[in-house]
């Protein structure tokens, strides 16, 4: 073989060998991006100034009940469990251990009082799960299609402040989210010690690499939704008072 030819034939091996990562990060599964103690970390990694830019490809509703209390060192699915695009026909997974109600919108674990620390809250919490791809890896549509996706549960008390980045981008910016990039940064706050942050970073020029986010996303969340993912990282559930 001559000289010329083994180099391209290198080249060739090299190219296959890199698709073959990609294929594995985009079947492995979707990893939590966790914020407990206050750092966000990725694969136990914490993310250099507690901040990323990203786009958030699709943010579903979950709904998570649990029957027992939190324990910290023991990371338990909930009793009762929904994920869906919208609040208006969610129903319980298939796959909830108990399911308690038909729908969520009249479970009695969705009515406000129904806490069981006696509080006035409910006891079931509802979370945004957003499903995101680094800004850095997003050059191409096939760079979207074949690179990894990462998922991040919003606490409770950060649900309004992205339903309101949500609507601004939205308003302002005449795009999903999908077509823009976003900073995420996990903050102090002092009220719930730290809470998640949303800011605007700039709008993606190419039309394809926008189709392509969106089917990525439509994509995440029926495969979340088949088999979804409710452990994430431990969390201190509804029925208790959330340090979140």
């Amino acid at each position: 073989m001559a000289k010329n030819e083994i180099v391209t034939f290198e080249s060739e091996l090299a190219k296959l060998a890199e698709q073959s990562i990609a294929a594995e990060k985009s079947s492995a599964g979707v990893s939590f991006i966790t914020t407990s103690g206050g750092t966000l970390k990725y694969r136990d990694n914490p993310i250099a100034k507690n901040e990323l830019e990203v786009v958030v490809l699709a943010s579903p509703i979950e709904r998570l009940y649990y029957t027992s209390r939190y324990d910290p060192t023991n990371n338990a699915p909930p009793t009762c469990f929904a994920l869906g695009s919208t609040l208006t026909g969610l129903k319980p997974s298939h796959l909830s251990d108990t399911p308690q109600s038909e729908l969520c919108e009249t479970c009695p674990k969705n009515q406000w009082g129904s806490a069981s620390n006696g509080g006035k809250g409910k006891a079931c919490s509802e979370k945004r799960r957003l499903f995101l791809m680094t800004a850095d890896s997003i050059a191409t549509p096939e760079a979207v299609n074949m690179g990894e996706v990462a998922a991040l549960r919003i606490p409770v008390t950060s649900v309004k402040g992205f339903a309101t980045y949500v609507q601004t981008v939205a308003s302002t910016v005449k795009r999903p989210l999908a077509g823009v990039v976003t900073k995420i940064a996990l903050v102090p706050d002092p009220k719930t010690q730290f809470k998640i942050q949303f800011t605007f970073v700039k709008a993606i020029e190419s039309i394809d690499i926008v189709k392509a986010l969106l089917a990525r996303g439509e994509k995440e969340v029926a495969n979340a939704i088949n088999s979804p993912d409710v452990e994430g990282e431990p969390e201190a559930p509804a029925l208790t008072s959330s340090k979140y």
